[in-house]
Formats: C-alpha cells, structure tokens, sequence
C-alpha cells in the first residue's frame, strides 16, 4: 500500500507542472483536422447517395420503358384502323367526285342533243 501511495504522489508531483492550455496554432491545427475530415465523410456520403439515386432510376426506366411501349402499341392499335378509314372515305369521295363530273358532262350533252332533236324536225 505504500508503494501505491508514493507512486501516485510521484505522479501528481510529475504533472503538476504541466498545463493543459492549447496555443492559437494547436487550435488551427485541430480546426484544419476537422475540416479535412468533415469534407471527406461529406464526398463519401455524396458518392454513395449519388450512386443509390442513380440505382433506382435505372431500376424505374425499365418499367417506363414498357409503359411507354405499351402505350404507343396501344395509340397505333387504335390509330390504324381510323387511319385506313380515312384513306378509304378520301378515295371513295374522290370516285364519287369523278363520278358526279361525269354525270354533269353526260346530262350536258343530253341536254344538247335534245335542244338539237327539237331545232331539227
């Protein structure tokens, strides 16, 4: 017990003398470290949040790809007849066009031939 006694006494005399007080380049020093590291963990943390963002948008283009596959099939499903449709009515009302010139010129010329047939007898 006296040794423990005379070593903790010796060590209270060995730090008695020092002082714990930190000088303005200990706290620059200390300020730098921190900093250095604060980045450091902040890039890291970026990168993975980056790479996590990144991950789910590859893992949701997938799924609008298809969507959006599906959805023009769909539009051109849809479309299509209509459209034949339409060509079909265009060219039918171009033939009846066609056709009502040709009933105007022929009851022309009838007309003409029977003004000509009541000049003549």
């Amino acid at each position: 017990m006296k040794t423990i006694l005379v070593l903790s006494i010796l060590f209270c005399a060995i730090a008695l003398p020092t002082f714990a007080e930190l000088t303005d380049a200990d706290l620059n020093k200390i300020r730098l470290i921190v900093k250095e590291e604060i980045k450091s963990e902040i890039e890291s943390s970026e990168t993975r949040m980056k790479l996590y963002v990144d991950a789910k948008i590859e893992s949701v283009k997938t799924p609008v790809t298809w969507l959006i596959g599906i959805l023009i099939a769909m539009i051109a499903i849809i479309g299509l007849p209509l459209a034949i449709l339409t060509i079909f009515l265009g060219w039918r009302s171009i033939k009846d066009n066609t056709q009502e010139k040709q009933i105007e010129v022929l009851t022309r010329e009838i007309e003409a031939l029977k003004q000509q047939r009541t000049v003549n007898p």
